[in-house]
C-alpha cells in the first residue's frame, strides 16, 4: 500500500538483550523516526509464542506521522516422528488468532502444521485440532496468492478434521459450518455446481446437528437459506427459494422469541407465516403499536448478521425474488408487508434504513406494474423519497445512485399510467443529474441503465412536445449505448428501446431508413441470447411491422386532425403481397408474445390490443370478416383486463369504437353503430395519456355522432383537451408549435354547434379555441382589483406569478444540438421552474375560485356573461368559414343572444381562391416583398418612392373581384341582418361601428374594403359601418371594462422615424411624417415626445412606451413566419421585436400607430392565432392599433398619418390640458382613410387612365384599425 515499509526477514536477538535502537531511513539515508524497542516486556511463555506491538509516533518538524508495528516470536524446535512432549503448545501456537496480523506468515505456518501433523502420531488428541488449523491457514495463504489449489487443501483438511470429530463434540456443527463456507469459496471461483450442492448438505447437517436452543440455530438457519437462494440464482429451481425462505423464517422465529417486545411475532409464525403476515397488517395500520428496536436490542449473539431486522430484510427479498418467477401476487403481497415491517422496527438514524426504504419501494412498484393499483406507486414513490432524504450521500455515491434511479424509474412508472407531465419531468431531471453530473471517480455499474432510463424518458416527453431535438437526443444517447459491451440482457433491451425510438421518428418525419432499421433491430434482439423477456422482443418488432405496413404521417410536425385520424402520407407504400406478409408476421408474433405472459401479466392487455389492430388491418386489406370478428373480440378482453384509471383504457375504447363503426359498415346492424357509440363515449369520460390522444378520442366520437347532446358535449372535450396542449408551463413558440393543425377545431366545432341550434356553444367554442395565447396573455393581464378587495395578499401574489410566467414565456430560450450538456441540465431546470411556476399558478387560481364569488376567476368566460359586458353602441361580427358551412355570428348589446346569420353563398374553397388571387396580385406589384438597397437618397424624392411598392403594370381587374365578391357573400347579408342602412350623408358621428372578427383563412382578407368599386360609382363598407378588427370577442371586451381616463402624467404621444436602417430600402417620407404630427401635437398642447434614428436604442424605446400612453413608429416592419414572436419593427440601432414588447406590462398604454409594413399581416399556418404586430400590440397592452395589411407608400402615409392626427385633436375633450386622447382612433382613421380615397380618386380622374382604379384600392386598403 502507499507509504507502507516494510522490512521482511527476523532478526535473532541474543539472550539478556535488554533494548534494541531501530531507525527509519528514506532512501537518502535520511533518518525519519527512531523507535526503542523494550525486549525485557515479553517472556513469551505457556501458548503464546508470539506477540505484536504497536507505537504511533510524530517525527519532529516534518509534519509526519508514524505508525510502527513490530514482533517477538519464539523459535520452535521439533523433535523427531512420534515424538509429543510439548507438541501440542507448539501446535496451539501456530496460527491462533492473536499471532500475526500478517497473511505473510501463512505458508510459514502451513509448513510448520504439516510438519506437526507427520511428527503426531495417528490417534493423537491435537491432530484434529492441527488439521482445522491447517485447513485455515490454507485460506489464509489462498487470499496472498489466489491459489485455486489451496482451497482444496484446506478443503481436505477440514474434511480430514471432520471424520476425526464425533457428532456428539460440541465443535461438530461449527466444522461442518466452516466446511460449507470453504466449498462455497470454491463454487464462486469455479462455478462447480457440486461444490454448491455439498455446502448445502453441510449446512443442512450443520442444523439438524445443533440444538434446538441453541443459540447458534438461528444464525445456521440464516447461512442455510442463504446459501439455498444462491442455488436458485444458479439454478433456477423455485423449491430451492421457497427452502431458502423457510430457513430464513425458522432463523427469524427463534430470534423474535429471544425478543422480550417481539415474542408475540414468534408465536404467530409458529402459528403459520399467514397469521404473521395478519398480524404485521394490525401492526400497519396502528402507528404506536410498534416502535423501532435499538441496536443494542437486535445484536446477534454470534455476530454472523442474522439479526431480526437483517432476517426481515431477506426474507422480503426472497419473496420479491420467487414473485419474479412465480407472477403469484400473494408473494409480492408477503415481500411488502414483512418489508413494511422491516422499516418500522428500524430506527430512524440507522445506516441501512434508506436501503431497507429502496427494497420497499422496488416492491410496490413491481406490484403497481401488475396489479396497476395507484396507490402502490404513490407509496414507492414516498418511500424512496425518503430512502434519498436519509441517504443524502451518506450510503456513499453507489448506494445514492441506487436510490434515486429506482426513484426515477417510479416516477416514470406513474407518467405511463397517470399522464401527469410532472411526473416525466421529474424522472428526467433526476436521470440527467445521475448522466451529466455523474462524478468521473464513480464507474456504477448501472450507468447504462440509466441512460437507458433517460432515452426512454425524452422519447415519452417527445410524444407530449413534438420537440425533435428531444426524440433526437433520446437516438443518439440510445445508439452510443447499445455500442457498450454488455454481454448480458441488457443489450437486448436497448436494442428494443432504439428500435422504438427509430419507430416513433418514422411515424413523425415518414423516413423510411428509421423504419427498416427498427425491424433490423427488432429481427436481431429476437435471435440473441440471454432473452428473459422475449415476449416483449416480439410485440415491439410486430409493431415495427405494423407501422411499416400503414403509411406514416409525414410532416415533421404536429398531424393534422385529419392526418391523425387517417394516417395518410406521402412515403412510399409496400407492396399488397409484401405488406400481407408483415401483416402475417406481425400477427403471428404477437400470439407467441401473448402465449409467454400469463393474463395477469401488466403487458397482457397491450398485447391483446396491438393483436386487435393486426387483425383488423389486415380485415381492411383483405376484406376479412372472420378477423374484424377477431379484432372486436380482442379488443374487449384487453378493455375488460384494463383497470378504469387507466390512461390505456381510453385509447383502447376508442380502438374498440373504430371496429365496431367498421363492422357497422359491413352488416349495417344498429346495435353495432350503438355500442360504437357507446364505446366511444366511455373513452372521452376515461383519463388520457396526453391531451393529443384526448382530442382524438373526442373528435371520433363527434364526426360519428348523430345525437345533438353527445356531440355537443364529444367538441367540449374536445375544445378543452386544445386548452391543454398550449399550458402555460410552456413557451409562447411552443404553444403555438403545439396547435399547429389544429386551427380549423374550432371552427368545426362552431360550425356543428350552429347546425343543432346551440349558437351561444358555437361562441364559446370560437373564444376558447382561437387566439389561444393571446388569450392566455390577456387573462395573465386581468385586472385583480376586485380580487383584492377580499384578498390583498392573494391578488398581489397571483400578480407576481402572472408577471413572472409571462416572462418565462416569451424569453426561455430552447435547447439545441450544439449545447454543452451542463448547458443543456440548465435550460432544462429554467423549464421545470416554468413548470412549477405554472402549477403555483393553477394552485392560486384554486385559492381565488374557492372565495364565494369568485368562482370564475379566470375562467373561460360563457356566452351570457360575454354578452352582458358588449360596447353599448356597435356591434361585433364573427365569420367562421368551414367545408360544411360558413356562417356570421352577431353580439349586439342588448339583443341578450347572439344572432346567427348563415352565409350560404360563401364556401371555404371560395374564400381561399380570394385569397390567392390577392397574394398573386400583391406579389405581382411588389407589394409582399422588402428587398434591401443602400443606395443614398434624398427625403424630398417625388410620391414615386413608397415602402416597399413597386409599379402596377397589370390589366386584369381581380382585386376588384375580391372585393365584390365579399362584399356579396359576407359583407351585405350582415349589414342586411343587422338592418345597418347606408348613410346618404356620411357622418362618422352617425355611423355604426362593427368589429370584424374573422376565422381562418378569412382573417387575411380585407373585409373593411369590400365593395363594388367602379369608375362610375362604388358602394362599400365604408358607407355604412365604420370597421375595426378584434383577435377575439374577450380582448375586446377586456377594453371595454377598462376603458378609463389615462393618467395625466403617463398621457402623452412617443413618435420615432427609422428611415435608414441598414439592410432595408430607406424610407422617404418618415422624417416629415413624424415632424408633422409632432408640430400637430404641440400646438394642441400635448405631451409628446420624438427621438429619431440612430438616436433610439431598444431599451430606450421600451422604456418611452412605459413613460407615453400612445407611440408612432414610421419605419420598416417585417413579420417573421417560422417564428411569429419575433416579428419586429426595425430600428436604426436595432430590431424592436414583438416578444420583447410583449414582456411589458404596460398600464398605462392607449394607441399604438404603426406607420410600417406588413404590421397586421398574419401568420398563414397560424391563421386562428392572429399572429402579427398589431395583435402583439394589443396583447402587450394597448386598448387600440393601427396597423397595415401590407406594405404602404411612403408619401400617402404622411398624409394619412396627418389627417388621423388632426382628427384626433380636433375632437379632444374640453379641459384636455396635456392629454392625449386615442379613444376616436377608429373614426379618426376611417376619416383619414376617405380623405386618402378622395385624393386618390381625383388623381386618377385627372390622369385618366382606366386601370389606376384597381391600384388606388391597394394603396388605402391596407390601413386597419384593431381594438376599442
Amino acid at each position: 500500500m502507499p507509504n507502507r515499509w516494510e522490512v521482511k526477514g527476523v532478526i535473532k536477538l541474543p539472550q539478556r538483550l535488554r533494548e534494541i535502537r531501530c531507525e527509519v531511513q528514506c532512501i537518502h539515508g535520511h533518518i525519519h523516526a527512531i523507535v526503542n524497542v523494550d525486549c525485557t516486556v515479553v517472556t513469551l511463555q505457556g501458548p503464546e509464542y508470539k506477540e505484536g506491538f504497536t507505537k504511533n509516533m510524530e517525527a519532529d518538524g516534518a509534519g509526519e506521522r508514524h505508525v510502527i508495528f513490530w514482533e517477538f516470536a519464539k523459535e520452535c524446535k521439533l523433535g523427531p516422528p512420534g515424538a509429543d512432549d510439548g507438541l501440542a503448545a507448539h501446535i496451539n501456537a501456530c496460527s491462533c488468532n492473536s499471532c500475526t496480523r500478517r497473511l505473510a506468515y501463512a505458508p510459514r505456518a502451513i509448513e510448520t502444521l504439516r510438519s506437526a501433523l507427520r511428527l503426531t502420531p495417528k490417534g493423537h488428541p491435537s491432530v484434529t485440532r492441527c488439521f482445522v488449523k491447517l485447513a485455515r491457514e490454507y485460506i489464509r495463504a489462498f487470499r496472498l496468492d489466489d491459489d485455486l489449489s489451496r482451497i482444496d487443501d484446506a478443503i481436505s483438511a477440514l474434511s480430514s478434521a471432520l471424520q476425526l470429530t464425533p457428532r456428539s463434540n460440541s465443535e461438530f456443527p461449527s466444522r461442518l459450518e466452516d466446511l460449507a463456507e470453504m466449498l462455497l469459496l470454491r463454487f464462486k471461483h469455479t462455478g462447480n455446481i457440486s461444490d454448491l450442492n455439498q455446502a448445502i448438505s453441510k449446512r443442512r447437517q450443520a442444523v439438524e446437528a445443533t440444538d434446538e436452543g441453541g443459540s447458534s440455530l438461528p444464525c445456521r438457519q440464516h447461512s442455510l437459506g442463504h446459501a439455498l437462494h444462491r442455488r436458485f440464482n444458479h439454478e433456477g429451481d423455485l423449491s430451492d427459494i421457497s427452502d431458502s425462505i423457510a430457513a430464513h423464517t425458522k432463523a427469524l422465529k427463534l430470534r423474535l422469541g429471544s425478543h422480550t417486545r417481539l415474542r408475540f411475532l414468534a408465536v404467530e409464525l409458529t402459528r403459520s407465516f399467514q397469521s404473521f403476515l395478519g398480524r404485521i397488517d394490525t401492526l400497519m395500520q396502528n402507528a404506536k403499536a410498534l416502535s423501532p428496536i435499538s441496536e443494542a436490542e437486535d445484536v446477534c449473539i454470534n455476530s454472523c448478521g442474522c439479526n431480526i431486522t437483517h432476517l426481515l430484510h431477506d426474507i422480503g427479498n426472497l419473496l420479491h425474488a420467487r414473485f419474479w418467477r412465480t407472477r403469484e401476487l400473494s408473494d409480492i403481497a408477503a415481500a411488502i408487508r414483512v418489508q413494511r415491517l422491516l422499516v418500522r422496527l428500524t430506527p430512524e438514524r440507522h445506516p441501512r434504513l434508506p436501503g431497507f426504504l429502496e427494497g420497499l419501494g422496488s416492491s410496490l412498484q413491481d406490484r403497481f406494474r401488475h396489479r396497476r393499483e395507484a396507490r402502490d406507486i404513490d407509496e414507492a414513490i414516498s418511500v424512496c423519497q425518503r430512502s434519498a432524504q436519509l441517504d443524502s450521500g451518506s450510503g456513499g455515491p453507489q448506494n445514492e445512485f441506487c436510490i434515486m434511479y429506482r426513484l426515477a424509474t417510479c416516477f416514470l412508472g406513474r407518467y405511463k399510467a397517470r399522464g401527469n407531465w410532472d411526473d416525466l419531468d421529474e424522472a428526467i431531471r433526476i436521470l440527467q443529474q445521475m448522466v451529466y453530473v455523474n462524478p468521473d471517480d464513480i464507474e456504477h455499474k448501472c450507468v447504462g441503465s440509466w441512460i437507458h432510463g433517460l432515452a426512454i424518458s425524452l422519447g415519452y416527453r417527445f410524444s407530449l412536445t413534438r420537440d425533435p431535438r428531444d426524440l433526437a437526443e433520446a437516438i443518439s444517447i440510445q445508439e452510443r449505448l447499445v455500442q457498450r459491451p454488455e454481454p448480458d440482457e441488457s443489450i437486448i433491451r436497448r436494442l428494443i428501446t432504439l428500435c422504438l425510438l427509430l419507430k416513433t421518428r418514422f411515424n413523425t418525419f415518414g423516413n423510411l431508413e428509421d423504419i427498416d432499421k427498427a425491424i433490423s433491430l427488432g429481427r436481431m434482439a429476437i435471435e440473441l441470447p440471454f432473452n428473459k423477456d422475449l415476449y416483449a422482443q416480439l410485440a415491439s418488432l410486430a409493431a415495427c411491422l405494423m407501422d411499416r405496413v400503414r403509411d406514416p404521417v409525414a410532416t415533421g410536425v404536429q398531424p393534422t386532425l385529419f392526418e391523425a385520424f387517417v394516417q395518410e402520407g406521402n412515403t412510399p407504400r409496400l407492396s399488397s403481397s409484401l405488406a400481407f406478409d408483415y401483416i402475417n408476421e406481425a400477427i403471428a408474433l404477437l400470439q407467441e408474445a401473448i402465449g409467454l405472459i400469463p393474463e395477469g401479466h401488466p403487458d397482457f392487455p397491450d398485447h391483446l390490443a396491438c393483436l386487435a389492430h393486426a387483425y383488423y388491418t389486415r380485415s381492411e386489406k383483405t376484406d376479412n370478416f372472420p378477423d374484424l370478428q377477431e379484432a372486436i373480440a380482442t379488443q374487449k378482453r384487453a378493455i375488460r383486463l384494463t383497470p378504469d384509471w387507466h390512461t390505456s383504457k381510453s385509447r383502447y375504447l376508442k380502438e374498440l369504437s373504430q371496429y365496431l363503426h367498421s363492422r357497422y359498415h359491413h352488416t349495417g346492424n344498429d346495435e353495432d353503430r350503438a355500442d360504437m357509440i357507446t364505446a366511444c363515449e366511455a373513452a372521452v369520460a376515461s383519463p388520457w395519456h396526453t391531451p393529443q390522444a384526448g382530442l382524438q378520442v373526442a373528435i371520433w366520437l363527434a364526426r360519428h355522432c348523430s345525437d345533438s347532446t353527445t356531440v355537443v358535449a364529444a367538441y367540449g372535450k374536445a375544445m378543452g383537451a386544445i386548452a391543454l396542449m398550449v399550458g402555460l408551463d410552456q413557451t409562447v413558440a411552443q404553444r403555438y408549435s403545439s396547435i399547429h393543425g389544429l386551427s380549423e377545431m374550432p371552427i368545426e366545432a362552431a360550425a356543428v354547434a350552429c347546425d343543432f341550434n346551440h349558437v351561444d356553444k358555437a361562441v364559446e367554442w370560437l373564444e376558447q379555441g382561437r387566439c389561444l395565447v393571446w388569450s392566455q396573455i390577456n387573462t395573465l393581464r386581468t385586472s385583480l382589483e376586485a380580487l383584492g378587495t377580499r384578498d390583498r395578499e392573494l391578488a398581489s401574489e397571483i400578480a407576481e406569478v402572472s408577471r413572472r410566467l409571462e416572462a418565462a414565456g416569451s424569453t426561455r430560450r430552447l435547447i439545441g444540438d450544439d449545447m454543452s450538456q451542463s448547458l443543456k441540465l440548465s435550460l432544462d431546470d429554467e423549464a421545470r421552474a416554468h413548470k412549477k411556476l405554472a402549477r403555483r399558478w393553477e394552485d392560486l387560481l384554486t385559492k381565488a375560485r374557492d372565495i364565494p364569488g369568485f368562482e370564475c376567476f379566470l375562467k373561460s368566460v360563457p356566452c351570457s356573461a360575454l354578452i352582458d359586458h358588449l360596447p353599448p353602441t356597435g356591434s361585433i361580427v364573427i365569420i367562421t368559414v368551414y367545408e360544411g358551412g360558413c356562417s356570421a355570428i352577431a353580439l349586439i348589446a342588448g339583443l341578450g343572444e347572439p344572432l346567427h346569420i348563415p352565409l350560404p353563398d360563401l364556401t371555404l374553397s371560395k374564400v381561399m381562391e380570394y385569397r390567392a388571387i390577392l397574394n398573386k396580385k400583391l406579389s405581382a406589384l411588389g407589394f409582399r416583398s422588402q428587398v434591401a438597397g443602400k443606395e443614398e437618397f434624398d427625403e424630398d424624392k417625388s410620391d414615386t418612392e413608397q415602402r416597399g411598392v413597386g409599379r402596377y403594370r397589370g390589366r386584369d381587374r381581380n382585386v376588384l373581384y375580391v372585393l365584390k365578391a365579399l362584399w356579396i357573400e359576407v359583407v351585405k347579408p350582415v349589414l342586411d341582418a343587422l338592418a345597418i342602412p347606408k348613410a346618404d350623408h356620411p357622418n362618422l358621428s352617425t355611423l355604426h361601428r362593427v368589429w370584424w372578427c374573422p376565422t381562418g383563412v378569412l382573417s387575411f382578407l380585407p373585409l373593411h374594403a369590400a365593395g363594388v368599386y367602379s369608375d362610375s360609382g362604388s358602394e362599400s363598407v365604408l358607407d355604412y359601418v365604420v370597421s375595426s378588427y378584434t383577435p377575439s370577442i374577450s380582448s375586446l371586451l377586456e377594453r371595454v371594462r377598462n376603458d378609463r381616463e389615462i393618467d395625466e402624467t403617463r398621457s402623452g404621444l412617443f413618435l420615432t422615424n427609422q428611415p435608414k436602417v441598414p439592410g432595408y430600402p430607406r424610407i422617404a417620407g418618415t422624417t416629415r411624417e413624424v415632424n408633422t404630427i409632432h408640430d400637430i401635437a404641440t400646438e394642441q398642447g400635448v405631451r409628446v415626445l420624438k427621438v429619431e434614428g440612430s438616436e433610439l436604442s431598444v431599451d430606450d424605446c421600451l422604456k418611452h412606451m412605459e413613460e407615453y400612453s400612445s407611440v408612432h413608429f414610421a419605419c420598416h416592419g417585417s413579420q417573421n413566419a417560422e417564428e411569429p414572436l419575433k416579428s419586429r419593427l426595425q430600428l436604426e440601432t436595432s430590431a424592436l421585436e414583438l416578444g420583447a414588447i410583449m414582456q411589458k406590462n404596460l398600464k398605462h398604454a392607449d394607441l399604438a400607430f404603426l406607420s410600417a409594413c406588413e404590421t397586421s399581416t398574419g401568420e398563414e399556418k397560424l391563421d386562428n392565432e392572429v399572429v402579427h404586430l398589431a395583435a402583439g400590440m394589443l396583447a402587450a397592452g394597448y386598448r387600440r392599433v393601427v396597423g397595415t395589411m401590407w406594405e404602404i407608400r411612403d408619401s400617402h402615409a404622411v398624409d394619412v398619418a396627418n389627417d388621423f392626427y388632426s382628427y384626433l385633436m380636433d375632437h379632444r375633450k374640453d379641459g384636455s390640458g396635456s392629454r392625449f386622447d386615442g379613444s376616436r382612433s377608429a373614426h379618426a382613421l376611417h376619416h383619414a382613410i376617405r380623405q386618402l380615397r378622395a385624393r386618390l380618386d381625383s388623381t386618377r380622374e385627372v390622369r385618366g387612365i382606366p386601370d389606376e382604379l384597381e391600384k388606388s384600392l391597394l394603396l388605402w386598403i391596407p390601413y386597419v384599425h384593431y381594438g376599442y
